[in-house]
C-alpha cells in the first residue's frame, strides 16, 4: 500500500512523541477521540487537540477509530504507523453516511488519495464536501430505510486488496474491489467486486445506484 499522505489535513499539532493531521472538511463529529482520550481531545481547550508527551500508540488507537479519516498520527518514537485492514468493508449509518474502511483509493474532480483506510462518504446528495460527508444528511432530514439482508450472506474469494471509488461527474460512486456492505444492523447486503452506490440520495434501492440522479437533475464535480 502507498502511505496516505494526509494532504488534505490542514492542521498539524505536534507532541513529543507523535503530530496528529486533522482534516476540519472531512471531520463529521463522531466524538471518537473525545470519549476515548480526552485529555488531548477537548474541544473545550484551545486549540482543542493537545499532543504533549502522549504515548504515540495511545494516539494511534485512539485517531484508528476516526470513521471520517479526518484524523492522522505521524510518529516519532519509530513505531509502526497505521496498518491497513486485511478487509475493505463498508457500512451504512442510519439515516447518514457510508463508512468505507480497507485499502481506499478515492478519486473524483476534487479528490485524488491513496492509501486511505477509512472514509465517511455522502449519500444523501447534500454534501458541500462531496464526495464527502458533512453532515449535511442532518439538515435535509435524510432517510433512507433499511435495507433488508440477502439470505444467506454472499461469500467472497478474498476481501482485500485495493478498493477504488470513483465519482461519477452528476452520478453514483463505482467501487472496484472486493468489498463486503452491510445495513445498519450489522448484516451482509451485498459482497462482491463492483457495485454502484447511489449519492444523490433519491435512489428508491439505497445504497445501490437506480439511476434516479437523472431524473432529479443531480450534480456534482
Amino acid at each position: 500500500m502507498t502511505p496516505y499522505t494526509g494532504k488534505d489535513q490542514d492542521r498539524r499539532y505536534t507532541g513529543a512523541n507523535a503530530d496528529v493531521l486533522y482534516s476540519l472538511k472531512r471531520c463529521i463529529h463522531a466524538k471518537e477521540c473525545v470519549t476515548r482520550l480526552s485529555a488531548v481531545f477537548n474541544p473545550d481547550q484551545r486549540p482543542w487537540i493537545q499532543v504533549g508527551e502522549t504515548p504515540a500508540d495511545a494516539l494511534a488507537e485512539v485517531v484508528g477509530r476516526c470513521p471520517s479519516g479526518a484524523l492522522h498520527v505521524e510518529r516519532k518514537d519509530g513505531g509502526a504507523p497505521e496498518g491497513t485492514p486485511t478487509e475493505n468493508r463498508a457500512v451504512l449509518w442510519a439515516d447518514g453516511p457510508i463508512q468505507f474502511t480497507g485499502d481506499l483509493t478515492i478519486t473524483g474532480a476534487t479528490v485524488d488519495m491513496t492509501g486511505e483506510t477509512r472514509a465517511t462518504l455522502c449519500r444523501c446528495g447534500a454534501s458541500k464536501n462531496k464526495p464527502f460527508c458533512d453532515n449535511s444528511h442532518n439538515d435535509i432530514a435524510f432517510k433512507a430505510e433499511v435495507k433488508a439482508a440477502a439470505q444467506p450472506a454472499p461469500t467472497l474469494e478474498t476481501d482485500g486488496g485495493i478498493l477504488h471509488i470513483a465519482s461519477h461527474p452528476d452520478g453514483p460512486l463505482q467501487v472496484d474491489g472486493a468489498l463486503r456492505i452491510a445495513n445498519e444492523l450489522g448484516e451482509t447486503l451485498y459482497a462482491g467486486t463492483q457495485t454502484f452506490l447511489c449519492r444523490c440520495g433519491q435512489s428508491k434501492n439505497k445504497p445501490f445506484c437506480d439511476g434516479s440522479h437523472h431524473a432529479v437533475n443531480f450534480t456534482a464535480e
